[in-house]
């Protein structure tokens, strides 16, 4: 009740510091937004600053950044009559559940002429309903068949806690401990995203680890396909993986390795390839820090197959620089779009790698502790030895 009432009187003090702030209910804010004029623009934003009140009918349940999207109506239900697209929730507020009573103030927007909406709006709880979390606890492959369930861009009225090992890492960020990582059902192979979830303690996640995630499954559907995920959820590393040398292999080698993969698919473990730039193919960004360019093992025959995508850096590297990058080797496949003209794109890639000017000595590489897999190099070519049975780099087992 005090949490409660110290949010309504924030709520009228900031009312009353701006007489210009119009009050509106869902469906006064809904028509007022549809009627700004968007002309050959995607969205119209309204110069008035309104605070729109009105109870949560529907939202992912998730806290990304200090901002939560959730939709609207003027009374409980499941209606979705106004969306707050990511609006700002007061720091140490557990997310918004369906039932809430709150007030959003900001401007109104016209989103495409069919969705009313306030973007990042500031957001003042005036109710809070009594919510008993039932939590699903289920398996990597489950919790794919459940999400494939869900219609295209569906989240699940329930929460789920999905528990499996960490396959492949697309991001992580420091500041706010939030991470991308995929899990893999041993059944299919079908793969599941944890997507920018919040890593419950003070180190990220690592391939082969294992982890429990929390939050509602999405059916996120996009150009390539549907992808199965919680986004915005939960993480707990439950058992850390098997830290093993990581492999050392040049140019020639991780095409090997990669060319060997499916198309999309990335090998298991980390690689650190030595090679040198030929051909920057994005420019050094100051902003990401980040650089993509080609390796080559000698730079009079440059290859152009192998490229470092999004290389991880903090200054621009000239062309004939020698690198060391560290970092999961991927099949990189589009297929051929003769509506926009696209061709096949098939090469080998490595997405989001750590590069290194000067020889990094000693890394290790997490391993999965159930698949005893361990990857070397013996007479310059790459054998892999997965539960003491020996193979080439194509797979094929090697014969005493």
């Amino acid at each position: 009740m005090k949490k409660i009432f110290t949010f309504a009187a924030l709520l009228c003090a900031a009312v009353t510091m701006n007489a210009e702030i119009t009050a509106m209910t869902c469906a006064e804010a809904k028509e007022a937004a549809l009627a700004i004029d968007r002309g050959n623009q995607e969205s119209a934003t309204g110069t008035d600053s309104v605070a729109v009140t009105g109870y949560v009918t529907n939202t992912n349940g998730s806290i990304s950044r200090g901002q939560q999207t959730f939709w609207l109506d003027d009374v409980k239900g499941n209606v979705k009559t106004f969306q707050a697209y990511w609006c700002n929730i007061p720091e140490g507020e557990d997310p918004l559940n369906v039932g809430d009573k709150v007030t959003i103030k900001g401007f109104l927007m016209n989103y495409k002429g069919t969705t009313a909406e306030m973007k990042n709006g500031d957001t003042y709880i005036l109710e809070r309903v009594s919510v008993h979390l039932d939590t699903m606890k289920v398996s990597v492959c489950d919790a794919i068949e459940e999400g494939e369930s869900l219609n295209d861009g569906a989240v699940s009225d329930d929460y789920f806690s999905v528990s499996g090992r960490v396959v492949s890492v697309d991001m992580t960020n420091d500041q706010y401990m939030q991470e991308t990582f995929w899990m893999q059902c041993a059944d299919n192979e079908k793969r599941f995203e944890a997507y920018y979830v919040t890593i419950q303690g003070s180190e990220f996640a690592e391939i082969g680890d294992s982890v429990l995630v929390l939050g509602k499954l999405t059916n996120f559907a996009n150009a390539s396909g549907n992808v199965i995920e919680i986004a915005n959820g939960k993480a707990w590393i439950i058992e850390k993986g098997e830290k093993q040398a990581t492999p050392r292999v040049s140019v020639a080698q991780a095409l090997e390795i990669g060319q060997a993969l499916e198309q999309g698919e990335k090998t298991d473990g980390m690689y650190l390839i030595e090679g040198y730039v030929d051909s920057i193919s994005s420019a050094y960004s100051d902003q990401y820090k980040n650089i993509s360019f080609f390796m080559t093992d000698d730079m009079t025959a440059p290859t152009f197959d192998l490229e470092v995508y999004r290389g991880k850096f903090n200054t621009d590297i000239p062309v004939g620089t020698k690198v060391y990058v560290l970092g999961q080797i991927q099949r990189y496949y589009k297929a051929a779009d003769p509506e926009k003209e696209l061709e096949e794109v098939d090469k080998v890639q490595i997405s989001n790698g750590t590069v290194y000017l000067n020889d990094p000595q000693g890394i290790e590489n997490v391993q999965n502790t159930k698949v005893q897999s361990t990857k070397v190099i013996e007479n310059g070519q790459v054998v892999i030895i997965r539960n003491g049975v020996r193979y080439n780099a194509l797979g094929a087992k090697i014969e005493k």
